[in-house]
C-alpha cells in the first residue's frame, strides 16, 4: 500500500528504470550464447546491472515512504475535528499500522513487485523476439528438400537408445557421440510448441536445437532409425534423397578397377556393404558348387524329416522345462573333453542340467553324453557326413561341416513348438542361464531372440555383432520362419565359412521386414561375458577371478582353437577334466579303469565316467599375460612384450 502511495504521488523514475531494463533483456535475449532449446532468453549482464540497481532504489524508496507517511500522519493527528473525523481516524488507525512496517516487510513487498513486473516483461519480450525473428530470419532448409526435410532437432544419445532400443548393442554417448539428429520429414511432424517449432525450423544462427526426447518426437507417427559408423575410418558422406522408401543402404565408393582397393582418383561406383578399403568384401553370392553341397544336406533333410521328428519329440517331452524351454548343445568327438568339463564343472556346482539335450554327430561323442548323465539324441541321417575330428582353427572345412548341425538342431526343436537356448560346448556355468530368460522381471521382455554380445564390431558382423554361440529364441511364426530361412540357405554358411555371418545377414533382414525382435545384450552389461572379455577386459575379470561379480557363465570364444580353450580354462580354474580322458572314447575310460581321488557322482551308468571328474580345479599356468586365477609371472607371454596379468 505505501509503495502504491509513493508511486502515485513521486516522480515516475522507477518506471523509467523499468523501461531500461525492458530494453536490456531484449538486447541481452539477442547477443548472448545458447541455452539446451538454441538461444532463447538467457540474463546479459546489463539486465542483471539494471534489475540490481532497480532492487536497491526501490528498498530506498520503500525506507522514504515509510518515513512521508509517517509525517502525514503526524499532520493529520494536529487537524481538528470536523463531520468526517471517523474517516480520518480510520486511515490514521491504518497509517498507524503501517508505521510499524520493518525495512525486511517494506523490501519483500518491493521484491514481489519487480519480479512481477520482469516476468511480465520476458512474456512479452518472447512474443516480440519470435515476430522479429520470423520476419528476419530464413529457414533452416531450402525449398529444394522440403519434401524431406522441414526441420531438425537432437537429443541425448542415451536417452534415444534406452527409449527405442531395437536390440543392437549401442555403445554409450560421449562427446561427438552424445546426441543423435532427428530430421523431420514433415511440417506436422514438428513438435507443436511454437517456441520450439520456430528454432526447429529456422536458421537463427545458433546451434541445432537440443530437445526433450518426448517433446522431440511428440508429433512422429513413424520414426526411422539409421545407424552409422565409419568402418575403415574413410572418407565417408552421407545423402539422403527423396523417393521411393528404402530400409537399405546402398554403398558407393571410389575404387581402383583393377584392385578394388580405395583410389581417391576413381569415379564412386557401387558396392557391396561389406566391401573394405583393402579391395576385398565379406559378402560374396554363393559358388554352385557350394549350393550343389548343400542342397544334398537339405535333400537328406527333407526325406527324412517325418522320422526325424517323430524320434525327436518324445525325448524333447522328457527334457523340456514345465514352461516348455529346452537347452540344446551339439559336439563332435572332436570337442568332446569340453562337453566334460561343462558337464563336471555344473556338477562341482550344483547346477541342473536336466533340460539339456545333446545332438552328438558321431557315436563316440552320444556314448560319452549318455554316461555323463545328458540326454542325447543321434541323427545319423543328418550328420552322418559330419567329420568326428576337431577344427584346428576358425573357419577350416571340420568348423564349416559343424555349422550346419548347429543350424538343424536348434531349426527341429523350435519347428516342434518349443523354446530354446542354445550353447556351444566351451561354456561354463556360474548360475543356469536358462534362470534369466524365464525371469518375469528381467528388463527385456518383449523380444523374439536374445543373444550374448560377440564384441567383435566388423562390418560382416553389423549391425548386430551377435554370437551365434549362446542364444535363447521363443517359440513363435517369425522364429520359425527365421530358422527355416537359415537351413535354406546354408549354402551361404559354405561360402562364408560362418554360421555367424550367414546368421546376422538372414537375421537382419527378418528384423526389418517382419519385425522380428532380436536383442543382442551390449558387452559391457556383465551378465554373459565372454572371449572378448578375456582379451580386452581385464579390470572385469579381476572381478570375476576375486568372485567379486557372478555372471551367468563364462563363453571362451575368440580363441584358435580347443587347446587354448583348455589352457585358458586351467588359468581361471574351471577346468575339471582328469587328463587320462582328454580325447579318449568312452570304451577307452572304461578299459584304462581311470584312478580320480573324490570323484563327482554324475550317473549310475558308468563309474569311469565319473572319475574323469575332479573333485577340485586343475589350475595351471600357462601366459603370465592371460586371465589367471592366481599371478603366472614365471610364464611367458602369449601375445609379444604383454606384461602380467596381476
Amino acid at each position: 500500500n505505501k509503495f502504491k502511495i509513493y508511486q502515485d504521488t513521486q516522480p515516475t523514475f522507477l518506471n523509467k528504470m523499468v523501461q531500461i531494463n525492458r530494453r536490456s533483456q531484449i538486447l541481452g535475449e539477442k547477443t548472448t550464447g545458447s541455452n539446451s532449446r538454441g538461444g532463447v532468453f538467457k540474463l546479459s549482464p546489463i539486465r542483471i546491472l539494471v534489475t540490481l540497481i532497480l532492487c536497491a532504489i526501490s528498498f530506498y524508496v520503500g525506507a522514504l515512504t515509510n518515513i512521508d507517511i509517517g509525517i502525514s500522519n503526524n499532520s493529520l493527528a494536529n487537524c481538528p475535528p470536523s463531520d468526517s473525523s471517523s474517516d480520518i481516524s480510520k486511515i490514521g488507525d491504518e497509517n498507524s499500522s503501517h508505521e510499524k512496517m520493518t525495512a525486511s516487510e517494506i523490501n519483500i513487498l518491493v521484491n514481489e513487485k519487480v519480479q512481477t513486473e520482469l516476468r511480465r516483461i520476458k512474456k512479452e519480450n518472447k512474443k516480440t523476439l519470435l515476430r522479429s525473428s520470423n520476419s528476419l530470419t530464413t529457414s533452416r532448409f531450402p525449398a529444394g528438400v522440403s519434401k524431406f526435410a522441414t526441420g531438425i532437432s537432437r537429443v541425448k544419445k542415451d536417452e534415444f537408445a534406452k527409449a527405442f532400443d531395437y536390440g543392437i548393442p549401442i555403445d554409450k554417448g560421449s562427446g561427438g557421440d552424445s546426441d543423435v539428429l532427428i530430421l523431420y520429414n514433415t511440417a506436422s511432424s514438428i513438435p507443436s510448441d511454437r517456441e520450439i517449432h520456430h528454432y526447429v525450423t529456422t536458421e537463427t544462427g545458433e546451434s541445432i536445437p537440443s530437445l526433450d526426447l518426448k517433446e522431440a518426437t511428440e508429433n512422429c507417427e513413424a520414426l526411422n532409425v539409421i545407424n552409422t559408423g565409419n568402418p575403415g575410418n574413410l572418407k565417408q558422406c552421407l545423402a539422403i534423397i527423396q523417393g521411393y522408401e528404402s530400409y537399405h543402404i546402398q554403398r558407393w565408393m571410389r575404387k581402383d578397377p583393377k584392385t578394388s582397393e580405395i583410389n581417391l582418383n576413381a569415379d564412386l561406383i557401387s558396392a557391396s556393404r561389406g566391401q573394405g578399403s583393402y579391395g576385398l568384401s565379406d559378402f560374396n553370392a554363393p559358388s554352385h558348387s557350394d549350393t550343389e553341397q548343400h542342397f544334398k544336406k537339405l535333400k537328406t533333410y527333407l526325406e527324412t524329416l517325418d522320422d526325424v521328428t517323430s524320434e525327436l519329440k518324445p525325448i524333447l517331452k522328457s527334457v523340456a522345462s514345465k514352461d516348455n524351454n529346452v537347452i540344446i548343445m551339439t559336439c563332435n568327438f572332436g570337442q568332446s573333453e569340453l562337453l566334460i568339463n561343462f558337464m563336471c564343472n555344473a556338477k562341482h556346482k550344483n547346477l541342473d542340467t536336466s533340460n539339456i539335450l545333446l545332438f552328438p554327430t558321431d557315436e563316440d561323442t552320444h556314448k560319452l553324453a549318455e554316461s555323463l548323465g545328458l540326454k542325447s539324441y543321434l541323427d545319423k541321417r543328418n550328420f552322418d557326413a559330419i567329420p568326428s575330428g576337431e577344427a584346428r582353427f576358425y573357419g577350416d572345412t571340420n568348423f564349416v561341416r559343424m555349422m550346419y548341425a548347429k543350424v538343424v538342431c536348434v531349426q527341429l526343436t523350435n519347428m516342434l513348438g518349443y523354446n530354446v537356448l542354445f550353447q556351444d560346448v566351451d561354456i561354463v556355468w556360474y548360475r543356469n542361464p536358462l534362470e534369466y530368460f524365464l525371469d518375469q522381471n528381467n528388463p527385456y521382455p518383449d523380444f523374439d531372440m536374445y543373444f550374448q554380445e560377440d564384441g567383435a564390431h566388423s562390418v560382416r558382423y553389423a549391425p548386430l555383432s551377435a554370437n551365434s554361440g549362446f542364444y535363447y529364441v521363443k517359440s513363435s511364426k517369425k522364429t520359425r520362419h527365421m530358422l527355416k530361412s537359415l537351413l535354406f540357405e546354408g549354402d551361404v554358411i559354405i561360402q562364408c565359412h560362418s554360421h555367424q555371418q550367414a546368421f546376422i545377414q538372414i537375421m537382419n533382414e527378418h528384423a526389418s521386414l517382419y519385425n522380428l525382435r532380436v536383442k543382442v545384450f551390449h558387452r559391457d552389461d556383465g551378465e554373459f561375458p565372454g572371449g572378448f572379455h578375456y582379451h580386452r577386459r581385464k579390470d572385469y575379470m579381476k572381478q570375476i577371478l576375486r568372485k567379486e561379480v557372478v555372471p551367468y557363465l563364462f563363453h571362451m570364444s575368440w580363441t584358435t582353437n580347443k587347446d587354448n580353450k583348455i589352457k585358458y580354462f586351467q588359468q581361471m580354474g574351471e577346468w575339471f577334466v582328469h587328463d587320462q580322458c582328454i580325447g579318449k572314447t568312452y570304451e577307452a575310460i572304461m578299459n584304462n579303469n581311470i584312478e580320480s581321488p573324490n570323484p563327482i557322482a554324475l550317473s549310475d551308468k558308468s563309474m569311469s565316467i565319473q572319475q574323469c571328474c575332479l573333485a577340485e580345479p586343475n589350475v595351471l599356468c600357462h601366459y603370465k599375460d592371460k586371465a589367471s586365477l592366481h599371478p603366472c609371472d614365471d610364464s611367458p607371454p602369449l601375445d609379444k612384450g604383454r606384461r602380467s596379468f596381476w
